[in-house]
Formats: structure tokens, C-alpha cells, sequence
């Protein structure tokens, strides 16, 4: 009977991880748009953003505040407004 109790235990936890794991909203690149902003914002700019899912939310992003260009603000304001608020605020 303990075995079977310990047994259920552990996965209903196990369970309620994986719920977790596949809570957040896709992003652009399939994952996570916290994550994926967060990593952004805090990953200093230039070349470092042309890595593949950060070029994915910029496409995501376009000229997403209608200023006529494409660049980081557009992308802070997309992350913003999807409420993945860059920094992870």
C-alpha cells in the first residue's frame, strides 16, 4: 500500500511538471515569448541578435511600432504588447 501511495505520488508530480513545461504561449520560434524576450533584452544587441531565434522575432516583430523602420524598438514593443515585457518585467 505505501508503494502504491508513493508510487501515485511521484507521478501526479511528475504530471503536473510536464502541465508546466507546456503552459507558456509559443513564441515565434515555437517557444516560450518570455524566454525568448528576456533573452533578447538581455543579450547586449548588434551581431549577438542575428542568432536564429532572435532573428525569427524580429521577423515576428516587423515594423511593429510604424515608424518606418525595422529595428530593436519594434521588437521591444512586440514583446511588450504580448505581455512579455523585455528584462522580464
Amino acid at each position: 500500500m505505501k508503494r502504491l501511495v508513493i508510487s501515485t505520488s511521484v507521478a501526479a508530480l511528475i504530471a503536473g511538471g510536464a502541465g508546466f513545461a507546456f503552459a507558456g504561449q509559443p513564441g515565434p520560434n515555437g517557444h516560450n515569448n518570455w524566454g525568448l524576450c528576456n533573452a533578447y533584452a538581455h543579450n547586449g544587441g548588434g551581431n549577438s541578435h542575428n542568432a536564429k531565434p532572435f532573428a525569427a522575432l524580429a521577423t515576428e516583430a516587423g515594423d511593429y511600432n510604424g515608424d518606418g523602420t525595422t529595428d530593436e524598438n519594434d521588437v521591444y514593443a512586440w514583446c511588450a504588447d504580448n505581455g512579455q515585457k523585455p528584462g522580464g518585467k
